[in-house]
């Protein structure tokens, strides 16, 4: 099982690698991906959201957005609701890179599974889903 393990953290990895080349002119890092995606798919959500979606602390959130914000993929505004809260809304250029991001990674799923068949395919997404639902419950058990 430990090489299962280092084989799922080497795809995790080299993906992000992937990304970061294909996407070098967005002046994107491969981990800052999923920050975009993560506003885009939810206009409006609170940092504390995505560090709960992404399983990161709510300091690599803040840091992250801060440095999409600077670089004007994303806005953050306070929440009338609540002063404390920040809400995330994608820009223009967010939404721009949001297109080439989900162009990238749908190229590297198809990379990944370029000889595999549809039953293979179907199958790895059911178990994946299953590892992902089992890795949630355990880590929202444990907080």
């Amino acid at each position: 099982m430990a090489t299962f393990m280092r084989n799922i953290n080497l795809i995790a990895q080299s993906g992000s690698l992937f990304r970061e080349r294909k996407l070098a002119g967005l002046g994107l890092n491969g981990c800052q991906t999923k920050y975009i995606l993560a506003v885009c798919c939810n206009e409006g959500v609170s940092q504390d959201a995505i560090a709960r979606r992404l399983f990161v602390n709510k300091s690599n959130v803040a840091r992250q957005m801060a440095l999409l914000e600077e670089a004007g993929y994303v806005v953050r505004r306070q929440s009338e609701s609540d002063k404390r809260t920040l809400l995330l809304y994608s820009t223009e250029k967010g939404k721009d890179a949001f297109s080439k991001i989900r162009e990238v990674n749908a190229e590297w799923r198809a990379l990944l599974t370029a000889d595999f068949t549809e039953e293979e395919k179907r199958e790895l997404f059911r178990l994946t889903e299953k590892l992902y639902a089992n890795a949630e419950r355990i880590v929202r058990e444990e907080t």
